[in-house]
């Protein structure tokens, strides 16, 4: 089924503003979620959410690659029209008479509303969130990118910190455990913030 409503342009406009805000090499990977009801469009990626009035004809939610905000943006920055009919299939997204289409456009993703990630969550923070989630609620949150940069970084870091300290009889193992030690104090920091039990 599709999800359907009308926005203002002004407000849409603002809402794909606002997720564009801090991506830097984030807009590859990060994705956006947007839960409609009668009466609003709720536009969230990881650190960012807003909310604008809309008239939702048909709810629900749909899950949209950043970089297609994008041009959704540069888009509804043209258009002339006070009010823009918002139309998405799977794969497909109709805003007036411009369309876009992309296989990672998805009906019926709802996140899971009680994580509330910073944009530019810190390498530690990610991995402790790899900790605590599941890989289906990392993918759910569209952090699997992050998740892998961090683990990348991890071994990268150890790899240097190895060179550095095997003069000094420094095994991988021991620093194996230190960063496992930080992560898992970090997840159970985030766990008690977030109400995960």
């Amino acid at each position: 089924m599709p999800v359907e409503f009308v926005v203002q342009t002004a407000d849409l406009r603002q809402a794909t503003s606002q997720l564009k805000a801090n991506r830097g090499k984030r807009t590859e990977t990060d994705f956006v979620d947007i839960l409609v009801s009668e009466c609003a469009a709720t536009f969230r990626s990881v650190g960012t959410e807003t909310e604008v009035p809309v008239n939702g004809k048909i709810p629900g939610s749909v899950r949209i690659p950043l970089r297609i905000v994008d041009k959704i943006n540069s888009t509804v920055k043209t258009m002339k029209k006070k009010e823009l009919p918002f139309h998405c299939e799977p794969g497909v997204i109709k805003i007036g008479s411009w369309s876009v289409k992309h296989p990672d456009i998805e009906l019926g993703r709802i996140p899971d509303q009680r994580l509330g990630l910073p944009v530019d969550v810190s390498v530690l923070d990610t991995l402790a969130y790899a900790e605590i989630l599941s890989a289906d609620q990392i993918v759910e949150e569209g952090m699997r990118a992050r998740v892998e940069e961090a683990i990348e970084t991890r071994t990268s870091a150890v790899a240097d910190a190895l060179a550095a300290l095997r003069p000094l009889g420094i095994a991988e193992r021991q620093l194996q455990a230190l960063i496992d030690a930080h992560v898992k104090d970090a997840a159970e920091r985030l766990r008690k913030s977030l109400r995960l039990e």
